[in-house]
């Protein structure tokens, strides 16, 4: 049993010697969380990247992420399909189906990871996803989709 412990603070010893600190770490997160938001907020106010912004720009458009947010495309579009049963998500499947051509497009846009796309069309569409109170998921919203689809595609057309 004391050996054991004795490994355990050791153990600990050393990830303090190289740096670590739990509560470092959380904070470090939680002030690149911040900082995402802020670039966020100025990468859709602004017309074009800015050097302050030109890193969440880039993390945006990185291939991992495209290919993240194209499969997250493709998720909707087969949850929205009338051949299988509603989950658990209140997802406006009818709405969702009225769109799908312009989101297979969306997401095969983002899958052709040899041509670019702007950060702010990533960035909208990602929010436009993520949003359990926007236009895919309630009703009455749903007149708002054509509109949010359209900014969507003009923002991944502008190179931003």
């Amino acid at each position: 049993m004391d050996r054991q412990l004795h490994l355990t603070t050791v153990a600990r010893s050393d990830l303090r010697a190289r740096g670590w600190r739990p509560i470092s770490a959380w904070r470090r997160r939680r002030e690149l969380r911040e900082a995402r938001g802020e670039a966020d907020s100025e990468l859709l106010l602004s017309a074009f990247t800015t050097p302050r912004t030109a890193w969440r720009a880039a993390e945006l458009t990185a291939p991992k992420n495209r290919v993240g947010l194209a499969r997250a495309v493709q998720r909707l579009l087969r949850s929205a399909d009338a051949r299988y049963l509603p989950g658990a998500t209140p997802l406006n499947r009818i709405a969702v189906r009225e769109h799908a051509d312009t989101l297979r497009a969306l997401a095969e846009r983002l899958s052709a990871l040899e041509s670019p796309v702007g950060a702010r069309g990533v960035l909208l569409l990602d929010r436009l996803l993520k949003d359990g109170y926007g236009p895919f998921y309630v009703p009455y919203r749903a007149v708002e989709l054509r509109d949010a689809l359209a900014r969507v595609r003009a923002g991944m057309e502008d190179g931003h």
